[in-house]
């Protein structure tokens, strides 16, 4: 859980870092938004295929820990 809210306070900062050079470069803040987004739109398939692996992987890897921690703590139980 804790690699997970790291994970999450590490990305929330990197787009608030991006935004703040946007606005110091004098864009406004839709500009700013397309800015991020724009990478999204250039990548292809492959690379889609890529991020939503990459994304599972931290996913599954926090709820393969999770689910492991429960079945220790009920073995331990019983």
């Amino acid at each position: 859980m804790k690699v997970l809210v790291i994970t999450l306070i590490v990305f929330l900062l990197s787009i608030l870092n991006l935004l703040f050079m946007d606005f110091l470069l004098g864009f406004d803040l839709s500009e700013s938004i397309l800015h991020l987004l724009n990478p999204f739109w250039v990548i292809s398939s492959a690379e889609y295929v890529m991020l939503a692996g990459l994304f599972l992987l931290v996913i599954g890897q926090q709820i393969y820990t999770i689910v492991k921690k429960r079945a220790n703590k009920q073995d331990e139980s019983n």
